[in-house]
Formats: C-alpha cells, sequence, structure tokens
C-alpha cells in the first residue's frame, strides 16, 4: 500500500490562489478545497484535516471568524492553521494570532518558503502524536505504551487488532476514515479486504459496552467515532 497523505484543508475564495496552492502542494497532499468560510468551516467540521490553510478576507464568513469557530469545536480545536493573506495590518495579524492561528504567511509567497511551514506544522503534529502515550475519550482510556483499554476503569479484554484498530479510531476521533484508510494504518501490507475491517468493528463493537462515545457507520465513507 501506498504511504498515506496528509490532508490540507484549502479556504480561500480566489480561484487562481486555490489553483497555484494545487500546482505547488497537490503533488504531495491531498488538498481539500474551500471558496468561502461557511464552506470551509463544513469541510473542516466533516473531514477534520491535518492541517488549514486560510485566507482573511472572504464572503460569508472571513478567515478570523472561521478560525475563532474552530479553536471553539472540539473536533477541530487541534487542527493547524496558517493564515494566507493580502492583509497586513498589524492588528489584524495579532488578532489571528489571539484566536489560535498558528502561522502567518502573507501574500504574494514564496512556494519553498510555504512548503517549509506546512511541513513544520504537519511535523509537529506527527511528533505530538507519537508522544502521547495515555489517550482520553470520555471515559474510555487506551495506555499506548501498555497496549491496554479501559472503560471507567475497566479493563477491555481486546486481541491486539482490536486494540491497533480502537487506536486508530481514538486518534482519529470526529473524522470520518474510510476503510481503505483503516487498512492502511491498522493492517499496513497484509493481503486482507474491506470486509475485514467490518468484522472488526462489529467484535470492537460488542467489547465497548459502556462507553459514553458511539463508533458510527457512515454509509458510503467509512467509520467515525464520535460523542453519542
Amino acid at each position: 500500500m501506498t504511504e498515506q497523505k496528509h490532508t490540507i484543508l484549502v479556504v480561500d475564495d480566489e480561484q487562481d490562489n486555490r489553483d497555484l496552492l494545487e500546482q505547488i502542494l497537490g503533488d504531495k497532499y491531498k488538498l481539500l478545497m474551500a471558496a468561502d468560510g461557511e464552506e470551509g468551516l463544513r469541510i473542516a467540521r466533516t473531514t477534520i484535516p491535518d492541517l488549514i490553510l486560510l485566507d482573511i478576507t472572504m464572503p460569508k464568513l472571513d478567515g478570523i471568524a472561521v478560525c475563532e469557530s474552530l479553536r471553539s469545536h472540539e473536533g477541530t480545536r487541534e487542527i493547524p492553521v496558517i493564515m494566507l493573506t493580502a492583509v497586513s495590518d498589524i492588528d489584524c495579524r495579532i488578532k489571528s494570532f489571539t484566536l489560535g492561528a498558528d502561522d502567518f504567511v502573507p501574500k504574494p509567497f514564496r512556494p519553498k518558503e510555504l512548503i517549509a511551514r506546512v511541513e513544520s506544522k504537519l511535523r509537529r503534529v506527527e511528533e505530538r502524536k507519537g508522544k502521547a502515550e495515555l489517550l482520553t475519550v470520555g471515559n474510555l482510556t487506551v495506555d499506548l505504551k501498555k497496549m491496554e483499554a479501559t472503560i471507567n476503569g475497566q479493563a477491555l479484554h481486546l486481541s491486539v487488532l482490536e486494540f491497533n484498530l480502537l487506536r486508530c479510531l481514538v486518534q482519529n476521533k470526529d473524522r470520518v476514515m474510510s476503510r481503505e484508510r483503516i487498512l492502511e494504518a491498522v493492517w499496513r501490507d497484509a493481503a486482507v479486504s474491506d470486509r475485514t475491517v467490518d468484522t472488526h468493528i462489529v467484535s470492537l463493537r460488542k467489547k465497548l459496552e459502556g462507553f459514553d462515545h458511539t463508533l458510527a457507520t457512515i454509509y458510503g465513507a467509512g467509520y467515525v467515532l464520535k460523542k453519542e
């Protein structure tokens, strides 16, 4: 299986800018495009991308309002946000950082600089995931070091595959995971079918009795772990 690409959401009302970012980043990353703030917010909440490139001056909902909304929503709070804008007002930059933006790149930008900043943010995301040994979602705790999971302190009796599947879903909470993506994350290069994922999901659901989140099926798309 090929290495999975990080997903980047580009929110910019100018088609030329979206096309340029596609040229610069499209070969290495999976890009999602939004032409205004409302659409960008909707896509961010439904897909949970790894990074967001966000313009400030846009119709319907400007970038500052989008950033504020992202930071107030549990599912999108931790997504790195890089503001891309022609606005040079220092007060605008300060407000962007105050509301939770991670970086600010003025237009026009140098492609190599943008790539470096994107890679830096994504590298930190991966480092943060790697360092987390205890994952907590509601009343579920997953101990990555001990390979143990508990609900309200009661141990779950999981196989290694079930544990790795649960870990994958917890680490991607609120993100719809396709069967292909789950196969890549859990089974790696093993020659198994999509039905293998379905079978293990059914088994895992039975063992998550008492969990205050739900492992939902999104028909035609995959699975998502979310609050009931």
